[in-house]
């Protein structure tokens, strides 16, 4: 009699220590942080640079506002607790009009936000570049960046969405210009500007 009350009670606490298992499991996804954007993403690994979380790189080379747009189904499957994004030189390359670069923008966050309201979504701003006659690029890169600062305001009831201004970290001083030592061809990074790049974001990822 007392062997099968206590087959029972192994198996109810077996079942108990299950179910307490998958809700934990379950949770667990939510321990991730994506980065999503562009090469400037992609071209890293930021894992290597912060060993302590489990980050996931969404950064696709070449990728535009409306291509990550087109994504972020993957990016709410993944369920993170923080999203870093970054995106816009490849929508100056492409030659794609402000007005329609911040419609998407904002498409991007209203999902974001909607979809995945218990993660912090951390928008940084757009790089300098650094080749002949960027005057006119760089001028482009600040107009964005400002139109992304009013967009992330636009949501600012939302405690959960920051606007990181990393953009005058990157700059030449004295200039609009990206720092020769932070790129390698005008555009993406070196290590010196990954690290940079760290420094910057350093206090939020954790």
């Amino acid at each position: 009699m007392f062997k099968i009350l206590n087959v029972k009670v192994l198996l109810v606490v077996s079942v108990i220590i299950g179910i307490l298992t998958i809700k934990i499991s379950a949770g667990s996804s939510n321990e991730k942080i994506v980065f999503l954007g562009d090469s400037h993403m992609a071209y890293t690994d930021w894992n290597s640079m912060f060993s302590h979380v489990n980050i996931l790189n969404h950064g696709i080379g070449g990728n535009a506002s409306q291509d990550i747009y087109n994504r972020l189904g993957l990016v709410i499957k993944d369920n993170p607790k923080k999203i870093f994004i970054m995106v816009g030189t490849n929508d100056i390359i492409r030659g794609v009009t402000p007005d329609n670069f911040i419609l998407t923008y904002d498409k991007i966050l209203h999902v974001l936000i909607k979809r995945l309201p218990h993660a912090e979504v951390y928008v940084m701003t757009i790089l300098p570049g650094y080749f002949e006659n960027d005057t006119l690029f760089n001028s482009v890169v600040l107009m964005l960046n400002a139109k992304i600062k009013q967009a992330v305001e636009k949501y600012k009831k939302h405690d959960n969405i920051k606007f990181l201004d990393i953009h005058e970290s990157f700059m030449l001083p004295g200039t609009l210009r990206l720092n020769p030592a932070y790129t390698f061809d005008g555009i993406h990074l070196t290590d010196q500007g990954y690290l940079n790049w760290k420094q910057q974001i350093m206090p939020y990822v954790h």
